[in-house]
């Protein structure tokens, strides 16, 4: 029977974009105006692109419910649904009725919101606090239901320990943000001691939409009218049209600057990237690791295109746009791994039956590496199977 890893699904709070109205009111303060928090997972990197005099309200983004004169604006249900309780018994009978026996677990958009804080305990004492209220949520399902975590690099002593209490609490899995750290990249040997830690505890590295910063500098200058009609479709359009940048940056400082080669088990997950860059990104990299390239000899005993192969992992995800996801499946069995990102809109309650008719007619072995054998092997190579 092939053993079904679900490697992006999600948690949600009802109060996940209402800092001040739930567990964590006590660091609404800290964030000031919460109004602004949904517009900074959507759109921070270009809001903050911008000259400070230049920069939107973000209450233009997305308006509050109730206008000021007093008439309710209507929520689509796909929204609405993600404004419930949910109760992880209902969560492992879904995984059942599918068939999927294991899901990483993202925690909700607010976790991702700690770069507001400007103070580093105030950072660390939120994320603890997110992760938290996330193992608490999973606890009585910890052999099913694995909680991916948030650290800050900022201090490598607190963000281990902190990976060391979580993974104690059942997690497999952590989310870094896409940006040097400290004046360094993240592939400086200053933080083989994460990656090493990692390993150790049988856990994966995920790079998630809303942990990847695009970088526009003066391009997101486009003196934009906010006053004009339907502005914000263009302004929120071009703010997610790059999210992949800095996971590309982040890949390629750990290929070049030997963090594969020094960590040979270390396994980086890709998610809500989209995958459309995946195939050029490979291609790229076997050229550049030629050992007949005009860039001098190649320093590592394998080739680009191998490291990356083996040490990272993509999930597609037809909802945001992975039309031709059998196909990268097919030509980089190696890489793709399936994931539902269940109860997100993009994704889908019946994702397996989604690939349907294409993933039957993929030879069973690939079949059953997507669906599930290949991200267990990565977790077994460390020396802790997950399943």
């Amino acid at each position: 029977m092939t053993r079904i890893v679900d490697v992006d699904s999600h948690w949600t709070f009802p109060w996940e974009f209402q800092i001040d109205k739930g567990p964590l009111k006590r660091f609404g303060a800290k964030f000031g105006d919460t109004s602004g928090v949904l517009a900074f997972f959507m759109a921070a990197d270009l809001i903050y692109s911008l000259p400070e005099a230049e920069r939107p309200d973000p209450k233009l983004f997305y308006p509050p419910r109730v206008q000021p004169d007093g008439t309710v604006k209507v929520i689509p249900d796909h929204w609405d649904r993600q404004r419930v309780a949910l109760d992880p018994r209902d969560r492992v009978e879904w995984m059942e009725r599918i068939g999927i026996d294991y899901c990483l677990v993202n925690p909700g958009g607010y976790a991702a919101l700690y770069p507001l804080l400007d103070e580093l305990k105030d950072r660390q004492a939120y994320i603890r606090e997110c992760n938290d209220l996330l193992g608490d949520a999973l606890a009585d399902h910890a052999d099913k239901l694995g909680a991916i975590v948030y650290v800050d690099l900022a201090d490598l002593d607190w963000a281990i320990a902190e990976l060391r209490r979580m993974r104690a609490r059942g997690s497999r899995s952590f989310v870094v943000r896409t940006e040097p750290v400290n004046g360094r990249s993240l592939a400086h040997t200053h933080f083989d001691r994460v990656w090493a830690t990692a390993v150790e505890l049988g856990m994966v590295v995920t790079l998630h939409i809303g942990n990847t910063p695009s970088h526009f500098g003066d391009w997101g200058r486009i003196d934009w009218e906010y006053t004009g009609p339907n502005w914000q479709g263009g302004f929120l359009r071009m703010a997610n049209c790059q999210n992949h940048q800095s996971a590309e940056l982040f890949l390629n400082a750990c290929l070049y600057g030997g963090v594969f080669e020094r960590h040979p088990k270390l396994t980086v997950l890709v998610a809500e990237l989209w995958t459309g860059w995946i195939p050029n990104f490979i291609r790229k990299a076997e050229v550049l690791s030629a050992k007949a390239g005009p860039w001098g000899a190649w320093p590592y005993p394998l080739s680009g295109g191998d490291y990356l192969r083996r040490n990272v992992r993509v999930t597609p995800l037809p909802g945001l746009g992975d039309w031709n996801t059998l196909d990268l499946v097919k030509t980089y069995p190696e890489m793709m791994v399936f994931s539902s990102d269940y109860p997100h809109t993009e994704g889908n309650a019946d994702p397996i039956n989604l690939y349907r008719p294409g993933l039957d007619e993929l030879p069973p072995a690939i079949r059953e590496s997507f669906l599930g054998e290949n991200m267990a092997e990565c977790f077994a190579r460390t020396g802790d199977p997950v399943v």
